[in-house]
């Protein structure tokens, strides 16, 4: 397919996909003195048809497929402007992210353990004081 290059009087920027809504932006420039045609193809399917004013700019948002490659390209009077493939991983992308932190932070774990031991100190202080009082000498009950 011949290709416009550098005769188009369009300046196209594809951009890259958008996720989660597998999304791709496509600018349109036209830099000519009077309006243009052009189309924006995605898999050699038209997604977007349309007329461009004299120096205006047109930006439109077209679908791509999810984990597979998409061809997105944009003509001017059937010839390509632009042509770009984008690839959409945006599953794989939301459910790669990182956990919120939900348990209890590392203070609070060094708090608990420092309220078992000195439950445990105190309990042997009391095991062991019982012990050493009172401490009777004589026999409670003689034969």
């Amino acid at each position: 397919m011949p290709s416009a290059g550098s005769s188009a009087p369009l300046k196209v920027q594809i951009g890259k996909v958008r996720c989660p809504g597998r999304t791709v932006q496509v600018s349109v420039v036209n830099s000519s003195a009077q309006a243009e045609d052009y189309a924006i193809l995605t898999d050699g399917a038209i997604s977007v048809a349309d007329r461009i004013p004299a120096g205006a700019t047109r930006r439109s948002t077209v679908n791509v497929g999810e984990d597979r490659t998409t061809t997105v390209a944009v003509t001017w009077r059937n010839l390509p402007v632009q042509s770009v493939d984008r690839h959409a991983n945006c599953v794989r992308k939301t459910s790669d992210q990182t956990l919120p932190h939900t348990g209890p932070d590392s203070g609070m774990i060094v708090a608990r353990v420092a309220t078992g031991v000195a439950a445990m100190l105190t309990g042997v202080i009391i095991f062991w004081y019982g012990r050493q009082w009172p401490r009777r000498r004589g026999k409670m009950f003689d034969r």
